[in-house]
């Protein structure tokens, strides 16, 4: 097994680790979830955008817990998880390593939301996750500036240099050559 498959799944679980319950208990009863609703979806991009900018707020766990079980529990919407966006994963997570990690979800989960015409665009999908998560390491450095982490510093130097859009596409190819196996958890970009 390759490093980076064992390190996936290390972090796959650190990481994720709340959705086993919720996946064991679909395993035991017969899924009834539907389609997200509108309002649900217009509070997801809601919680999305103001964990963007606050990520650290009074209720920002509780919000961030609910927009990925939501995601999770979603049939209509989907989320490609690629973890090589950051490089070797603190383990155990340190800062606030699993915010920014999980907002690159929750921002993708936006972008499919308000750009339901780019849904199937997984570039355009990654890109705007990996901005969000992004935009949330900086709010947190704002208010922790020892929560550094230096291959997200790294990755903000690419963007500002016109480089984000080809390290996108480079990360999510070698995710695919890496992922031959679709692992069962994972959340796919669908619409």
């Amino acid at each position: 097994m390759k490093s980076h498959s064992i390190r996936a799944i290390a972090v796959a679980t650190l990481i994720l680790g709340f959705f086993l319950a919720g996946h064991a208990r679909a395993q035991q009863e017969p899924q009834k979830r539907g389609p997200s609703t509108a309002e649900e979806r217009a509070r997801a991009v809601k919680v999305a955008h103001e964990l963007e900018v606050d990520p650290l707020a009074k209720d920002a766990k509780d919000n961030r817990d609910w927009v990925i079980q939501w995601i999770v529990d979603i049939p209509d919407i989907t989320v490609n998880v690629c973890f090589d966006y950051f490089g070797k994963m603190p383990n155990p997570p340190r800062g606030h390593s699993k915010e920014i990690v999980r907002q690159m979800i929750i921002s993708s989960a936006a972008f499919i939301i308000e750009h339901p015409d780019k849904a199937k665009d997984e570039q355009a999908v990654a890109t705007a996750g990996l901005l969000g998560a992004l935009k949330t390491y900086q709010a947190i450095l704002k208010g922790e500036p020892d929560a550094r982490w230096p291959y997200v510093d790294k990755i903000i130097q690419m963007r500002d240099q016109g480089k984000l859009d080809d390290f996108v596409s480079d990360t999510r190819r070698k995710c695919a050559q890496d992922g031959e196996e679709p692992d069962p958890d994972t959340m796919r970009a669908a619409r």
